[in-house]
C-alpha cells in the first residue's frame, strides 16, 4: 500500500519538484559537489558580462579526484571504441552527487552536440563500472542493476518491472508461491537505490550555527559561495531556484526547531518532546518534507554539534524525552566510579522523577554502546 501511494505520488509530481526534493535532501557538502559539477559542465560558456567563469573549487575537485580517476581506469578497460570511451568520460561530469545520472539520453545527446544511440552505449559502459548502480536513470533503475548481480531470477523479474513502473503489489502478486513472496519483497528492500560509495573522510559541514550571547539567540548559515557572474547561465537556473527553496524551507524549520528547544540553544540540557508534524503544522510544510529537510543535516551549538534529527524526540509517560534520558544515562555511567546495573540505572532515574522501565534502560543503554560488554571489548582492544 505504501509503495503504491509513494509511485502515485512521485507520477504527479513534475520533474521540477523532484528535482527540487533531491536538492532539499542534499547536505552542505553534496550542494558543494553539485555546485562544482554544474560549472565544470559550463565553464566554456560566458556570463553576460563577457567574463569566463572560473571560480575556485580545488577543494571540492580534490575531494572526488580520486574516484573520478578510478572510474576513468575503468571506463578505459571497458570500452574499446575511441568515441565511446569520449562521451562516458563526459557523462561523468553529468552525474549526481548520490552517483545517478537522471538526465534523459536524449537530452545528454542535445546537450553534448551528439547522437542518442553513442550516448545509450557510454551509459552502458558506465553502468557496467564499479560502484554497482553508476549511472543508473533512477533509483529504481539502480535497484535492478544491484539486483542482476544475484543469482536470483524472481528477484531480478521483480526488479525489472518495478522498473518498467508496476506497482510493487501487481510484481508481488505474479510470484505462485507466498514463501517466494515474502522472500523477494525483502530482499527488494535490501537492494541499494544508489550506488555505495567507499567511505571517504568528509568534513561534514553543519548546515548553521546557533550561538547565545547577551540573551539573545543569533544563526550563522553556512551559505554556498555562489559566483554572481553565472546565475543567468541556463544550466544554473534550476539548481539555484532549487536551492533557495531549500534554504527558506531549512529556515522555517529551524524556526520551530529553535523556538520549541529553546533551552538547549542556551546551553541547558534539557529538549522538549517535539514531532516532525507539529514542526509541519507549524511551517505549512507536508511533515514528509520536514523528514526529506532535516535528514543527515547538523547544526552546531553550544553543546556541540548535533543531528537536526535528534531534535525531535519522542516522550515518556511522564513526559521526558527519550533524547534526554539517554543522555542522563550517559553521564551516570560516566560519572559512576564502579559499573551500575539496568536496575540500579532504572532507581537512580526514579529518584530524579523520570520513570522509565528497566528494559527501556537496557535498550538505550545498548544503543548508546554502554553496556558491561561494551566496556569489556574496549579494554580489551586498547
Amino acid at each position: 500500500m505504501e509503495q503504491r501511494q509513494e509511485q502515485t505520488q512521485r507520477l504527479t509530481l513534475s520533474t521540477s519538484h523532484l528535482f527540487q526534493l533531491a536538492i532539499l535532501e542534499e547536505s552542505v557538502t553534496e550542494l558543494e559537489e553539485h555546485l562544482y559539477r554544474i560549472v565544470r559542465r559550463t565553464t566554456a560558456f560566458k556570463n553576460d558580462g563577457g567574463k569566463t567563469i572560473n571560480l575556485d573549487f580545488g577543494r571540492i575537485a580534490d575531494r572526488i579526484a580520486s574516484f573520478e580517476a578510478e572510474l576513468l581506469q575503468q571506463i578505459r578497460l571497458e570500452s574499446p571504441r575511441e568515441e565511446i570511451r569520449y562521451m562516458a568520460e563526459q557523462l561523468m561530469t553529468y552525474l549526481d552527487t548520490d552517483g545517478l545520472l537522471r538526465t534523459t539520453d536524449t537530452r545528454l545527446a542535445d546537450l553534448l552536440a551528439s547522437d542518442v544511440e553513442t550516448v545509450k552505449q557510454a551509459r552502458l559502459v558506465l553502468q557496467r563500472c564499479e560502484p554497482t548502480g553508476i549511472a543508473a536513470r533512477s533509483a529504481s533503475e539502480c535497484r535492478l542493476l544491484h539486483a542482476l548481480e544475484q543469482e536470483d531470477d524472481l528477484l531480478i523479474d521483480a526488479a525489472t518491472e518495478l522498473n518498467a513502473g508496476v506497482v510493487l503489489n501487481n510484481v508481488l502478486l505474479r510470484i505462485a508461491s507466498e514463501a517466494d513472496r515474502k522472500r523477494v519483497k525483502a530482499a527488494l528492500k535490501r537492494l541499494p537505490k544508489a550506488p555505495i560509495f567507499q567511505e571517504a573522510t568528509v568534513v561534514a559541514i553543519p548546515e548553521a550555527e546557533v550561538r547565545y550571547s547577551d540573551g539573545e539567540l543569533t544563526i550563522d548559515w553556512s551559505d554556498l559561495d555562489i559566483d554572481r557572474s553565472w546565475t543567468n547561465l541556463e544550466a544554473a537556473k534550476p539548481f539555484l531556484s532549487a536551492y533557495e527553496r531549500r534554504r527558506s524551507t531549512l529556515r522555517a524549520i529551524l524556526d520551530v526547531i529553535i523556538e520549541r528547544q529553546h533551552h538547549w540553544f542556551k546551553g541547558r540540557l534539557e529538549l522538549a518532546p517535539l514531532t516532525k508534524k507539529e514542526v509541519a503544522a507549524v511551517t505549512g510544510y507536508h511533515p514528509s518534507t520536514i523528514g526529506r529537510a532535516v535528514a543527515n543535516k547538523t547544526v552546531k551549538t553550544m553543546q556541540g554539534t548535533m543531528q537536526l534529527e535528534d531534535f525531535f524526540v519522542s516522550k515518556t509517560l511522564t513526559g521526558t524525552s527519550s533524547f534526554l534520558i539517554k543522555v542522563r544515562i550517559a553521564q551516570l555511567l560516566e560519572a559512576s566510579p564502579v559499573p551500575m546495573s539496568d536496575q540500579q540505572l532504572t532507581d537512580r532515574l526514579a529518584m530524579e522523577q523520570i520513570t522509565v522501565a528497566r528494559r527501556t534502560v537496557a535498550k538505550y543503554r545498548a544503543a548508546l554502546g554502554l553496556t558491561q560488554a561494551d566496556f569489556e571489548r574496549r579494554k580489551a582492544n586498547s
